[in-house]
């Protein structure tokens, strides 16, 4: 797996946000053009072999996390809750040639890969489309961060934020304090009426190397 082609390919879906910032209505439609882009590229659409002699790719939308969670009072890790989702993930080719479909798919928990040194995960991203700003995306990318820090089973982590309105704009990764290596970006119109987005990166410079880019 390549970690340039997944950095160029989350800059083709920065600059066609820039482009066409309309042409997205909700976070559904923005997550199927995220899907769309990356499963254009051969490496992540190319078809490997299981165990059981099926094929399947690595890229798959609604992953499951192997850590359960609570959302509420406030979002946590906890044995007894629920399995989240990660929004988009690359899986590891050797998960898919060295198992069998089922263990693949990870519904089973019983089933699944649960070594802590084993990354069957290369990627993990979280997409967040906000077309209101409001407190509600905040604890939303903070469950999202949540998720991706205890994600012992992925490799490079990311949460990729995308909004087209400046009004009432929320700086949500001011107080947030990334951990286990997440990486993110913001993409969001600079002041009220200005049709120019910016990048910002966190942390500084990994993807443009560079503070952030004015678009």
């Amino acid at each position: 797996m390549n970690i340039e082609l997944i950095h160029s390919t989350i800059k083709t879906v920065i600059n066609q946000f820039r482009r066409k910032p309309d042409n997205f209505f909700n976070e559904h439609d923005f997550h199927q053009y995220c899907y769309h882009v990356f499963y254009r590229k051969k490496e992540f659409s190319k078809q490997y072999e299981t165990l059981d002699e099926k094929k399947t790719n690595v890229l798959h939308p609604e992953y499951p996390t192997l850590e359960r969670f609570r959302r509420k009072p406030i979002g946590r890790v906890d044995s007894t809750g629920v399995r989240a989702r990660y929004d988009m993930v690359i899986l590891n080719p050797d998960l898919i040639e060295k198992n069998e479909l089922e263990t693949i798919r990870c519904r089973d928990i019983s089933k699944a890969e649960t070594d802590s040194e084993t990354k069957n995960i290369f990627a993990a991203l979280e997409f967040k489309f906000i077309i209101r700003h409001s407190l509600n995306y905040l604890d939303e990318i903070k469950f999202d961060h949540l998720k991706l820090k205890h994600a012992r089973e992925v490799e490079h982590k990311y949460i990729l934020v995308f909004t087209n309105t400046s009004e009432r704009k929320i700086e949500y990764f001011e107080d947030l304090r990334l951990g286990n290596g997440i990486k993110a970006v913001y993409v969001a119109p600079n002041k009220l009426g200005r049709k120019k987005l910016e990048v910002k990166e966190y942390p500084m410079g990994w993807l443009y190397g560079r503070n952030g880019d004015e678009i």
